[in-house]
């Protein structure tokens, strides 16, 4: 029997899979978007493989299929598998390392490989804790790299790991790392795939009607039936200075920003409409600062099918933005005559101080941080107005702790929050609201806090915050160092303990409670 399959697995979050696991701020039924959306990278790789005439490209979503499903499946048709390729993020590495050791135990010549943001910020660590993982791929510009091996590995050709970027290898002497590269934004989508090995669609569909469908034509009269991500670019203007906020985990690579052109962009968002899709979630960071040309050049040069379509038919589109972007009228009137009637904006804090920890502010060099927090928390108000007034709606996140944070910055944060809430949903302006604990992800700067106490003493001192002693910052530290399983609510109890020692963790799970109270009673939902 020929192997020919190629299970491109998104896992499911190892919390909801694996007991044992603490539950007090993660969850799942407080996450109630998860499901909605196909999962854009596991369908682009899916999708390149399909070219290949020998290969048969599987897509498979863990989060909304069970696992039993899935591994029942690798059981039964291991014979025909060449490959499991594996998503791992922070929140699901656990269940991913669960499914490629059921993949090697039932039939040890399929090849696992893995992939993601957790990966690619641990790949030592994570091929050293997973023997049952063969190799993996560092960063987002992996797709040709990735398609040739899975080529090469189909017709029995040798190995020369030099030859895929950003592939990680296991050799006589460890684990290596093959430089990553670049390549372009991948338009390939084909939606059709999503169905093979089973109908996840239809529970897409079954979701987003339930839970977005009827918020849309609540806020904004408008019938939505079906939502999908759209990639027209990826970056964000805080890469461009390797300057990301505190707890952003994404890794840029070589290419702090990567994004079509403006026809490109067109045809991916057209293909998305005539696969039946009206509600489009263009996944590129921060809209109006970062893709600012390439809105202006699609606004300037918009093609024929969409002209011709009325206002009231035309997708729904949704996207992500900066406060400081969305605060300037001219650039929420280039979004809102793109189509798009929904914003994410992280606010993340009340307090400018908080801001500053977290590294919110676009700055250079030459940079008066916390001059920059105030007229960014400034901002977050003005966004409210400039929203109201164009008929742009805002889904706003919240996050709740940071270095040194204290008593009175935790209830200084909660009180600006609650009233940001309050403004946002007495005009009508808040779609949503997310709020969560900082969660330290490998990659970010609040992890590497946790993990180094040198670089977290000298972040705290730049602000003149307090941090726990020595003995405490070592202890912890050595607890996660060289660590690849780090469970989100365990690294977030470490975190307060030693980063904000002033403040319980019980304390922000408190603070959370009350702002997601709050929201509920301002008539604002949570997480739709």
């Amino acid at each position: 029997m020929r192997r020919d399959q190629v299970l491109v697995i998104v896992p499911p979050n190892s919390n909801t899979v694996i007991d044992g696991h603490l539950l007090t701020v993660t969850r799942p039924e407080e996450h109630s978007d998860w499901s909605d959306f196909l999962c854009l990278g596991a369908l682009s790789l899916t999708s390149a493989l399909q070219d290949n005439p020998q290969l048969t490209p599987l897509y498979i979503d863990g989060t909304v299929i069970d696992l039993d499903e899935v591994l029942t499946y690798i059981t039964e048709h291991a014979g025909r598998i060449l490959a499991v390729c594996l998503g791992m993020l922070t929140a699901n590495f656990e269940a991913g390392v669960l499914i490629a050791r059921h993949t090697k135990d039932t039939d040890p010549h399929i090849t696992t490989i893995a992939g993601n943001d957790h990966f690619s910020c641990l790949w030592r660590e994570c091929m050293a804790a997973a023997p049952c993982l063969d190799y993996g791929f560092v960063g987002n510009e992996v797709i040709g790299p990735f398609t040739r091996l899975i080529a090469a590995l189909r017709t029995g050709a040798a190995i020369n790991p030099g030859a895929f970027p950003g592939l990680v290898y296991r050799g006589a002497d460890g684990t290596h790392l093959t430089p990553p590269g670049t390549e372009p934004v991948f338009t390939g989508f084909d939606y059709s795939l999503a169905d093979g090995a089973f109908q996840h669609t239809p529970r897409y569909t079954g979701h987003f009607q339930q839970r977005i469908a009827p918020r849309l034509q609540e806020l904004l009269g408008r019938k939505v039936s079906a939502g999908v991500p759209v990639e027209i670019g990826r970056g964000c203007v805080k890469f461009a200075g390797n300057d990301a906020c505190s707890f952003c985990s994404i890794h840029p690579g070589k290419l702090w920003r990567n994004h079509l052109n403006a026809d490109q962009a067109w045809h991916v968002m057209e293909a998305a409409v005539l696969a039946g899709y009206d509600y489009l979630y263009l996944t590129a960071d921060e809209l109006p600062l970062t893709f600012a040309k390439l809105l202006t050049a699609m606004n300037a040069d918009q093609p024929a099918w969409w002209t011709a379509l009325p206002d009231t038919d035309r997708p729904v589109l949704v996207g992500y933005g900066r406060a400081d972007g969305i605060a300037d009228p001219r650039r929420t009137a280039l979004l809102t005559r793109l189509g798009v009637r929904q914003i994410m904006i992280g606010m993340d804090a009340g307090a400018p101080l908080s801001l500053a920890a977290m590294n919110k502010p676009v700055g250079g060099r030459r940079r008066d941080i916390l001059a920059e927090a105030e007229r960014l928390f400034e901002m977050n108000a003005t966004a409210i107005t400039v929203a109201r007034d164009h008929g742009l709606l805002i889904r706003a996140g919240f996050v709740v702790g940071h270095i040194g944070m204290t008593q009175a910055l935790l209830e200084e944060n909660l009180q600006r929050i609650l009233a940001l809430i309050s403004e946002g949903g007495a005009r009508g302006v808040f779609s949503a609201v997310d709020v969560e604990v900082l969660s330290p992800q490998p990659g970010a700067r609040d992890y590497t806090y946790l993990t180094d106490p040198a670089a977290a003493q000298a972040a705290a001192s730049r602000l003149g915050l307090s941090i726990a002693g020595e003995p405490v910052l070592t202890a912890i530290a050595e607890r996660w160092r060289g660590q690849a399983v780090v469970p989100p609510e365990n690294a977030m109890r470490d975190y307060a303990t030693a980063l904000m020692p002033e403040v319980s963790f019980d304390d922000l799970a408190e603070a959370r409670t009350r702002i997601r109270a709050h929201a509920k009673a301002c008539g604002v939902v949570i997480g739709e």
